[in-house]
């Protein structure tokens, strides 16, 4: 049975906008995928009475349509389980973002929903008990998600992205950037449907300069980081954490830092076969990705 607190800070990508301003046009992909928690608004008492679904160019959204305000809610990636019983509920794909809205007075629509949209698979209810609802999405993938809070009428909007379009190859793949200095602040790893995804979390809002090609023989895909400062000066590429990762994963293998200096840096990442891989420089916050097929 899922309760949770909901007076902890906001992680998640949470938007407060006008109804118009969402109508007008499409908002961009959301790329944020930790968990997001918000406060109730509205003078209550708060009834669900609707779930709605559409497709956007980038994202694919679900709406939950209420009566006397929005109630305090809380969405991650996790398990559905039941309110009432320690219970899980299976969804379709292989990702389940979970949906727990509190301070709820009813709820009129459960009904599971197959919209079958680029990502959102599934909508399912964990049931209502104690104030408390949840519903979970099934999902083709772990992807970036954000909510809104929409006003006039009162609903809550939670988008999923859609998965990146980019192809895969193994060709030397290059992307330029603006930062003065290429500093790695952290590095992450997941597997995912079809793929496995190495993060590499970059200090400051620029991207920096990247080149990305495979080594001429094995499976060791390098990355060259490149700060586009003045190499006399104060410019540099540079990881201060380990520089050596190993990964359980299916293709990500190992990952290897080299500070070369002169504002440059290389990544070497090992992978258990020759597959194809793709790159995307993202922001807000500021990343490179690096997608290796399995």
């Amino acid at each position: 049975m899922l309760r949770f607190s909901f007076f902890a800070l906001t992680v998640g990508a949470v938007l407060l906008l006008p109804s118009a301003a969402v109508a007008a046009t499409d908002l961009p992909a959301p790329t944020v995928t930790g968990t997001a928690i918000g406060p109730a608004s509205g003078a209550g008492p708060v009834t669900l009475i609707g779930v709605r679904t559409g497709r956007h160019a980038a994202y694919d959204r679900t709406v939950f349509d209420f009566t006397g305000g929005t109630p305090a809610y809380r969405v991650e990636y996790g398990r559905l389980e039941h309110q009432a019983r320690d219970e899980a509920i299976q969804l379709s794909g292989p990702a389940d973002l979970v949906i727990v809205f509190q301070g709820l007075a009813g709820v009129r629509d459960m009904a599971t929903r197959n919209p079958r949209l680029p990502t959102l698979l599934q909508i399912k209810s964990g049931g209502f008990f104690e104030g408390y609802a949840s519903f979970g999405l099934g999902l083709a993938d772990r992807v970036g998600f954000r909510v809104l809070i929409l006003h006039n009428p009162e609903r809550i909007a939670v988008d999923v992205a859609h998965q990146p379009s980019q192809p895969f190859g193994t060709t030397t793949v290059a992307r330029t950037g603006t930062a003065p200095d290429a500093v790695v602040a952290a590095v992450r790893s997941g597997r995912h449907p079809g793929y496995d995804r190495l993060v590499f979390d970059m200090a400051g809002p620029d991207l920096p300069t990247v080149s990305v090609s495979y080594a001429s023989t094995g499976p060791t895909i390098r990355l060259t980081f490149t700060g586009n400062g003045s190499p006399t000066q104060s410019p540099h590429a540079s990881y201060t954490g380990p520089a050596d990762h190993t990964f359980d994963l299916p293709s990500l293998r190992a990952l290897h830092f080299t500070i070369i200096g002169a504002g440059l840096m290389t990544a070497d990442v090992t992978t258990a076969h020759r597959n194809g891989f793709r790159i995307m420089l993202l922001q807000h916050p500021t990343r490179v990705v690096l997608d290796v097929r399995t």
